[in-house]
C-alpha cells in the first residue's frame, strides 16, 4: 500500500531538528550568520565575516557587487556554504546540468516581484500594481571550468553581471526584428574544486572575486584549530551537520531584514564610504565599498575602520595567493611564449623592449588581470626566472 508522506517530511516536528533550535532570538540575524558558519564550517583562514556580509547583501540596492567563490576538494563543506546560503536567500541552487535559459528564468522570476500600491487618494479603491526588484541571489555549487567554456551564455551571466550598469544581455524575441532585455546583476555565489581564479581563460573573474579557500578538517594545522578553540581529537564533537536540520521559514530573516530605516541607514553609508579615500586601490574598492556598507550596517563590522583593516587582510592574502599561483608570472610567461612564436614566424631576433613590457603590464593593470603594480625588482626577478635578461632596453633569452 502507498502511502503519502510529504506532509510528515514539511513538517517541522518531523525527525529533523528546526534551525530555530540553533538560532538565538536575542543576537541579531548577523550575529546568528556568523555562528551557524562556524558551526556548520571549519575554514583554514578567517573569512566567516565576509562570508556573513555578503550573505546579507540587499542586491536591490547595491551598485556593484564582488562574486564569492568558494575554492576547495572535495569534502571540505563548500556545498554546506551553499546550503546555508540558499536557504537564507530561499532560492535554489543551480548545478552544471541546468541550462542557461532555466537560470535565467529563474532569476528573473526571483529578482522581480509584483507589488501592490494603495490607491493615493481612496483606500477603498483597488491598488495600483508595481513591478520592484526584490532582494535574491545566485548560487551555483560544482562548477567545472569546462561548463563556462562551452557554455558562453553562463559566463556572460559571471562577466557583465557584477555591475548593475552593465549587466544588460539583450536576446532575440519571438517576435521579428525586436529584442528582449535581462538585467542579470545580483550577487552570485559559485564553487568549485578548480582554481577558477587561477585560470587564464578566465582573467576577467579575477577582478571580481571574493575568493574563500575551504580545506578538509583533517587537513588544518593543529594552530588553526586552536585559533577556532579546537582540538584534532574534539573537533568532531563541535562540527553540526547542516542536513539535520529542518530550515522552513528561515529565508524569512533576510526576507524581512532590508526594511526601509536600515535601507537608508545602507545608502547612507555607502555614500560616506563611496566619497572616503579608503586604503585600498581602484579596483579593490569598486568591488568592496557595497559589501563594506552591507557588513557596517548589518553590525558584522562595528565602524568602517574594522570593516576596512579585515577586507584589507583579505585582500593581501588573495594577492599572495594570486602572486604564488599565478598572477604576474603567469602571464608573463604566456606573453614571452607569444611573443617568442611571432619573432620566429617572421624570421627575427627575438627581443622584448622594456617600455613594450612596461605597456603590457600596464593593460594587465587596467584589464585587472593584476590586482596591483608589480615593483621593478619583481619583474626583473620574474623574468629572469623565465630565463631571460635586461640587456640595452630590451629583454632577452639568457645565454
Amino acid at each position: 500500500m502507498a502511502f503519502d508522506y510529504s506532509s510528515l517530511l514539511n513538517r517541522e516536528n518531523s525527525a529533523l531538528a528546526t534551525w530555530r533550535d540553533i538560532y538565538d532570538e536575542k543576537l541579531s540575524v548577523a550575529d546568528n550568520l556568523l555562528s551557524l558558519l562556524q558551526k556548520f564550517i571549519l575554514l583554514p583562514y578567517d573569512h566567516y565575516d565576509i562570508i556573513a556580509a555578503y550573505l546579507l547583501l540587499p542586491s536591490a540596492l547595491c551598485r556593484v557587487v564582488p562574486y564569492l567563490f568558494l575554492f576547495g576538494q572535495s569534502g571540505t563543506a563548500k556545498s554546506t556554504c551553499s546550503k546555508l546560503a540558499s536557504y537564507f536567500g530561499g532560492v535554489p541552487i543551480n548545478t552544471s546540468s541546468d541550462t542557461y535559459a532555466g537560470i535565467r528564468n529563474g532569476l528573473k522570476e526571483r529578482k522581480y516581484q509584483e507589488l501592490e500600491i494603495p490607491h493615493p487618494t481612496d483606500p477603498e479603491k483597488p491598488g495600483i500594481w508595481k513591478k520592484i526588484e526584490d532582494n535574491t541571489v545566485l548560487i551555483w555549487d560544482d562548477i567545472d571550468p569546462s561548463v563556462l567554456i562551452t557554455k558562453p551564455d553562463l559566463y556572460r551571466l559571471f562577466k557583465v553581471g557584477y555591475d548593475r550598469s552593465t549587466d544588460k544581455i539583450s536576446m532575440s524575441s519571438e517576435t521579428k526584428g525586436e529584442n528582449l532585455t535581462f538585467r542579470c546583476f545580483c550577487p552570485k555565489i559559485f564553487s568549485s574544486i578548480s582554481p577558477i581564479h587561477l585560470h587564464n581563460s578566465f582573467k576577467e573573474l579575477r577582478r571580481r572575486l571574493i575568493v574563500i579557500p575551504f580545506a578538509r578538517v583533517e587537513d588544518l594545522p593543529d594552530t588553526r584549530l586552536a585559533e577556532l578553540g579546537l582540538t584534532r581529537n574534539n573537533w568532531k564533537k563541535h562540527l553540526l551537520n547542516i542536513d539535520s536540520y529542518h530550515w522552513n521559514g528561515f529565508s524569512n530573516k533576510f526576507k524581512h531584514y532590508w526594511n526601509p530605516e536600515l535601507a537608508e541607514v545602507f545608502l547612507l553609508t555607502r555614500q560616506t564610504l563611496s566619497q572616503a579615500h579608503l586604503d585600498l586601490s581602484s579596483q579593490e574598492k569598486v568591488i568592496s565599498v557595497d559589501l563594506l556598507a552591507t557588513g557596517i550596517t548589518s553590525g558584522i563590522w562595528q565602524d568602517e575602520d574594522e570593516g576596512l583593516s579585515r577586507l584589507k587582510e583579505y585582500f593581501d592574502w588573495y594577492k599572495n595567493e594570486t602572486s604564488q599561483y599565478g598572477g604576474l608570472s603567469s602571464y608573463l610567461k604566456e606573453y614571452i611564449s607569444s611573443e617568442a612564436s611571432n619573432a620566429k614566424k617572421f624570421g627575427n631576433t627575438f627581443k622584448i623592449s622594456s617600455p613594450e613590457l612596461l605597456s603590457q603590464i600596464q593593460v594587465w593593470l587596467k584589464q585587472g588581470w593584476l590586482l596591483e603594480k608589480p615593483k621593478p625588482k619583481e619583474i626583473k626577478e620574474t623574468m629572469a626566472d623565465l630565463g631571460l635578461v635586461l640587456q640595452q632596453g630590451y629583454w632577452v633569452k639568457r645565454k
